[in-house]
Order: structure tokens, then C-alpha cells, then sequence
């Protein structure tokens, strides 16, 4: 088949990726200008992915990640009460997105292409972009995220509601660190749990991969209930531009980055207060939900956070994504009559996804997070 993929991130590569490998012409359409900035600093890369990345050649397992191999728990002094066997492997956005770019055909990859509107035409689909093109394929998958167009066609009406609470992020040059910190949150899985809510943090790789000792970023994450009225506030960038769901990097209000000072003054330990204070650039993300009643109409899908937002306690955002992406070309290859194909992968996706959904809000109430 032609297939259009409408999103050029995580999802939309992986989707890419495998559906040429089962032999299909696929070209990516991707809204922003360039490439794409980082996201979400750190991640947890989940196993199958993992395997995946490595088995096709995407990523070498030696300069995967870096491993956390204890876990943890702070007390209000920040000394760890409690260490426990961690196995997890921390990478960032960043990082992946790099490997998942390079490995598909530059040729097949457009940017500056956001999308208008959807036109199915029974046997085939039509993308209309704001730029005035037009292209036509087989099938056209949307894997353009939060504000996804290709989901007004699909499940019009269905949008991302508040969770209740938000996450702050920062990313530090581990350079900036000294040896005790280093020693202290190296080679761990650090986690602050206070009431109703809590900060976690971890080493990822450096901006372009670097895994040797100094060249890597600590990243930390700390979620915060936060009132529906606060939001305006918090989301209005130091430009004055209302954002809706993230205020990237460099662009929190100085009022709101004094919120946050103030905030990690009263609640946290000194060893976590002032990695706050240190960043230079936090950032912050406003948690949603969200859950389409079908993931395909027609010629037309959606994948990925299109699709739903998972909580970011289940660790599975990225996963999912890619777990939809390559069910999809699986299961198109098995099938070979899409709308038998696609009315079998959207049941299990579905399934797969309310799994996920109520696992991470449980995750979030035993946190008093959104309450």
C-alpha cells in the first residue's frame, strides 16, 4: 500500500519503519519546521522496545541507555531509608527520536506539513495540509499526538481532559555535579514520596548519547496537584503566550519559576531542593487523560498519544506507542483485508489501552496525585 503517516515523532517513526520493512511505501508529514526538540527528557525504555531497536539495527545495545541498578526511597532529610535491586534502563526522548530519524529514509521524511483536514474517498484518503499541498494514499495514519487533526475525523469531540495535577522537569549537565552528588544519585533510581505527591530522578544519556561518567544528564521529575484556576497562570510562557499543555525549556514565566523555588524551599530535603534551584531550564507538563472509543474509521487510524494519554507513572507512554505502531504492520501482513485487519488490531489495542489507563490512575491515587 501507500500509506501517509501524519506526525513524524516516536510513533509515527516506529510506524514508518515497520510498515516499509513489511514492504509498504510510507512518507511522513511532520508539522514542525525542523527537527524536533526534546520532548520529555528522560525515559524509561521498556524491554520490548528495546529489543526491538536492537534487532532491526536502530540502536546498539551498548550505548542504549544507562542502567539504574538500585532503587531508592528518601526520607524528608533526604537520606535513602530504603535500597532495593532495580533493573530499569533510562534513556531520553532526545536520544530515541535521533535513532528512529536517522534509521528512516530522509527522502520519505517532509517537514513543514500541518495538517488541515481529512478527506476519505472510500477506496483511498486524501491529507490536506495549510500549506496548500495535497496528498493521497491507501491508508493514513495519524500519530500527531495531543492535538491531533486526524482525530476530529475519527472520534470528533473527544479531547484530553485535566488529570488534576501537573509534573515539573529539569534536566542538569552531570558535570555540574559534585562527586557526593554524583555518588549519591549515580547508578539509582532516587524517589521522594511526601503526601500527595512525589520527586523521582535518574542519570539518562548525555544530548547526543554520551553514556561515560560527566557527560551524562541528571534528570528529575516532580509532580504537583494543581487547581483547573492555576493552570493560566502556569501555562502563560515568559513571552506572555498561553500554552496548552507544556512550557518547554527556557520558556517558564520568571513568576512561575519562582513558584516552584519557593515551593521546593518548603517541601523538599536540601539534597533535591537544590537540584531544583540549580536548573537553569525547567520545564512543566500538564497531565491528561484521554481515550478515543475507536482507533480507525475507515482508510483513516490513529496511533500513539492520538489515540489515548497514558499516565506517566505507568512508564509506558513510548511503548504503547510502539506497541500500536508494529501490531498495526503485523496484523495488516496477516490479514491483507484492511478493514478485517483493522477492526481486529483495534480491539486489541483498545483493550491494551484501558489496561494501561486504569493502572496509571490507580498508580496516581495511591500518590494523592489529582485527588
Amino acid at each position: 500500500m501507500n500509506i501517509i503517516i501524519i506526525g513524524g515523532s516516536i510513533g509515527g517513526l516506529c510506524a514508518g519503519i515497520a510498515l516499509q520493512e513489511k514492504g509498504h511505501q510510507v512518507t511522513i508529514y511532520e508539522r514542525s519546521p525542523g527537527d524536533m526538540k526534546d520532548r520529555g527528557a528522560g525515559l524509561v525504555i521498556q524491554p520490548d522496545l528495546m529489543d526491538y531497536l536492537i534487532e532491526k539495527g536502530i540502536a546498539p545495545r551498548e550505548i542504549f541507555g544507562v542502567p539504574a541498578t538500585q532503587r531508592q526511597v528518601l526520607d524528608d532529610n533526604g537520606n535513602a531509608t530504603l535500597i532495593y535491586p532495580n533493573d530499569t534502563i533510562f534513556t531520553s526522548w532526545n536520544y530515541l527520536w535521533r535513532r528512529l530519524r536517522d534509521f528512516f529514509p530522509s527522502a520519505n521524511y517532509f517537514t513543514g506539513f500541518e495538517l488541515s483536514s481529512v478527506t476519505d474517498n472510500g477506496g483511498s484518503v486524501t491529507a490536506i495540509f495549510k500549506n496548500g499541498e495535497e496528498r493521497t494514499a491507501d491508508l493514513l495514519i495519524g500519530a500527531d499526538g495531543f492535538n491531533s487533526v486526524v482525530r476530529e475525523y475519527v472520534a470528533s469531540n473527544i479531547h484530553p481532559q485535566y488529570a488534576g495535577y501537573v509534573a515539573y522537569r529539569g534536566l542538569i549537565p552531570e558535570s555540574e555535579l559534585t562527586k557526593e552528588e554524583v555518588a549519591f544519585f549515580g547508578d539509582k533510581f532516587s524517589i521522594y514520596p511526601y503526601e500527595n505527591s512525589h520527586l523521582l530522578c535518574y542519570l539518562v544519556p548525555g544530548p547526543n548519547g554520551e553514556l561515560t561518567e560527566g557527560k551524562r544528564l541528571y534528570n528529575w521529575v516532580w509532580y504537583q496537584n494543581k487547581r483547573q484556576m492555576e493552570l493560566d497562570h502556569l501555562l502563560t510562557d515568559k513571552n506572555g503566550r498561553k500554552r496548552d499543555f507544556t512550557v518547554p525549556a527556557g520558556y517558564l514565566s520568571k513568576a512561575s519559576q519562582e513558584d516552584l523555588h519557593r515551593t521546593a524551599y518548603e517541601q523538599l530535603p536540601p539534597v533535591l531542593r537544590n537540584r531544583v534551584l540549580q536548573t537553569a531550564q525547567p520545564f512543566v507538563q500538564v497531565i491528561m487523560d484521554m481515550a478515543v472509543p475507536q482507533m480507525y474509521k475507515g482508510n483513516v487510524v490513529l496511533l500513539g498519544d492520538a489515540a489515548s494519554l497514558v499516565r506517566p507513572h505507568t512508564a509506558s507512554g513510548t511503548a504503547k506507542a510502539y506497541r500500536d505502531a508494529i501490531t498495526l504492520a503485523m496484523t495488516l501482513e496477516e490479514y491483507q483485508d484492511n478493514p478485517t485487519a483493522l477492526r481486529y488490531w483495534n480491539e486489541q489495542q483498545l483493550r491494551h489501552a484501558k489496561a494501561l489507563i486504569v493502572h496509571g490512575r490507580q498508580l496516581a491515587a495511591r500518590s494523592g496525585l489529582g485527588i
